[in-house]
């Protein structure tokens, strides 16, 4: 099982991550109105821009900062809550920026969200989104509110809970400046390793409510292999020695064009071990074909090609 650094900020830090949450939250106790020019607010606002720019993987430019306001958590650090003017892939978006500054001058981004903070009949136009669709497993905001999940659940059932990796997203955005996630995680609950589903909503305000965690087989299809949504070494690895493999036993050159679908599963008595299927677009004598390839894994990393055919299978 893959463990991010999330982990490590988890067990490190619990207690102080519930303690932000709840100053984050509670802005009209805490915060005071600071100026827009000053120094601090912009190196905070421009950190913020480009920290988000970065783990969205998409263009933002910020136009200007509209409100600020600061508080002092310990001597020498500050912390931050902006109301920011920006363009988002080239559409004007008002969002809200918490970012924390340490007595050494560390910035760190805790919150980017749609916001009305820039005041009424200032704010775009806003849809609302009643239904789940899907986000990318490296979001700062479902981040969040993973940490904030185990947080609540931890307290709930005095269990010890420690985060693994995040498995699928999903979010929908009721009002402005609000979201709620439905997160599958891997978890180790009180020792034992296994999968959970949290729901959880935020606020405009930065508050975190957990409304429900299910211990199961999240995110698993019928015959247990989960859907990998972006690039990972395990199963990009998988699919090269697969195309390597079928072309050492055919005597033909195959060369992988693209993976269409990535899927996994674990081994429940091996946590190194694990099987891949692959969908993949492969290169073969001169023509373009759809395989599917299913890769198994042992505990010592040593690959086997289990099955290698022609499919119609898709993203």
């Amino acid at each position: 099982m893959k463990t991010s650094l999330r982990t490590a900020f988890l067990l490190s830090g619990f207690t102080a991550i519930f303690g932000l949450a709840a100053v984050v939250s509670a802005q009209p106790g805490g915060y005071q109105p600071t100026e827009i020019d000053n120094a601090g607010v912009a190196l905070a606002a421009d950190f913020a821009v480009k920290e988000q720019a970065s783990r969205a993987k998409t263009t933002i430019t910020l136009n200007k900062i509209v409100k600020a306001s600061d508080k002092e958590p310990k001597l020498g650090a500050r912390d931050f809550m902006l109301c920011l003017d920006t363009n988002v892939t080239n559409k004007q978006t008002f969002v809200q920026a918490v970012v924390t500054m340490d007595q050494y001058s560390n910035l760190k981004l805790m919150g980017w969200s749609k916001s009305t903070c820039a005041g009424s009949g200032v704010s775009p136009a806003f849809k609302p989104t009643n239904d789940y669709i899907a986000g990318g497993i490296n979001d700062i905001g479902a981040d969040l509110a993973a940490q904030n999940a185990i947080i609540q659940q931890s307290e709930k059932t005095k269990a010890k809970i420690i985060f693994g990796e995040m498995i699928k997203v999903e979010y929908k955005e009721p009002k402005l400046g609000a979201v709620d996630f439905r997160l599958c995680m891997s978890v180790v609950n009180n020792g034992k390793p296994g999968r959970a589903q949290a729901l959880i909503s935020k606020d405009q305000y930065q508050n975190y409510k957990l409304t429900s965690w299910t211990d199961g087989t999240c995110g698993e299809s019928a015959d247990g292999f989960t859907k990998v949504e972006q690039f990972t070494a395990g199963v990009d690895l998988a699919a090269d020695f697969a195309v390597m493999k079928h072309s050492k036993d055919t005597g033909i050159e195959h060369k992988l064009v693209e993976i269409l679908k990535r899927e996994e599963k674990g081994d429940k008595d091996n946590l190194m071990a694990a099987t891949y299927r692959i969908c993949m677009k492969i290169s073969e004598a001169g023509k373009t074909e759809v395989i599917q390839a299913i890769v198994s894994k042992d505990g010592y990393s040593n690959h086997k090609l289990v099955s290698w055919e022609h499919s119609k299978c898709t993203k």
